[in-house]
């Protein structure tokens, strides 16, 4: 009899714990959340270990941002884009991708559950024995090759993770003056062999190997855009 009754209580025990909507609920709204994050974030968007680099990383986004504030977003509901406008007090920088607002939800939760990445990144490039050789121009002088280098930066995106004088993106470093910090060679290795290594820097990106976004961009093509980025003291 006590046995019986001893079972009865843990088979209700484990009914109530397993039956808990909260719990599950949580549960599986990380879970879709995450498969959604993968699905729809990851191209752009880094959760610190694994992912693209051309938005921020969004380890540790849940102790900077609240989960409305990440919800409003993404969100495509008309009143959370309001919100949106509300809680960021100005329009956006960057039209960002938006998808149905129960998706938003499930993302929101997801992002805001990543944990910070305590160490921080820092920025190298490639050893260079992995170098890529670059054409020689010795044909084309130094003022042809600025002005090649010049039209291209503008032509293939460049500007799109980069800035200069204020104009193009935020995620990658300046222009302004990269003439006076980097030699013509170092910017033309960056170009071809850009990555990014985990370090005590503080940075962004890390241990994952990102690389710049793959071009079509040619030898002659690099070696036209570092003498261009030289000539920007």
């Amino acid at each position: 009899m006590k046995f019986r009754v001893l079972s009865l209580l843990v088979a209700t025990l484990m009914t109530a714990l397993f039956s808990n909507s909260s719990y599950g609920k949580g549960t599986g709204e990380l879970n879709e959340g995450r498969a959604l994050f993968k699905a729809s974030c990851q191209n752009c968007h880094s959760d610190g270990k694994s992912g693209g680099c051309l938005g921020p990383v969004l380890a540790g986004e849940g102790s900077r941002r609240s989960k409305t504030f990440i919800e409003s977003r993404i969100s495509n509901d008309p009143k959370m884009k309001q919100e949106f406008l509300r809680l960021y007090g100005h329009a956006e920088l960057m039209p960002h991708l938006r998808v149905p607002a129960a998706s938003a939800k499930k993302l929101a939760a997801y992002v805001a559950s990543l944990p910070s990445i305590h160490e921080g990144y820092e920025v190298k490039p490639h050893a260079k024995n992995n170098s890529v050789k670059r054409a020689e121009s010795a044909v084309q002088d130094k003022a042809k090759l600025v002005s090649e280098g010049k039209k291209l930066v503008y032509e293939r995106g460049c500007l799109m993770c980069h800035s200069f004088g204020g104009f193009g993106g935020q995620f990658a470093p300046a222009f302004d003056g990269i003439g006076s910090r980097h030699e013509k060679d170092y910017l033309a290795e960056s170009i071809s062999n850009a990555e990014l290594l985990l370090g005590k820097s503080g940075r962004e990106y890390g241990e994952r190997g990102l690389v710049m976004p793959p071009s079509s961009l040619s030898e002659k093509d690099i070696d036209s855009i570092a003498e261009y980025l030289s000539s920007l003291k």
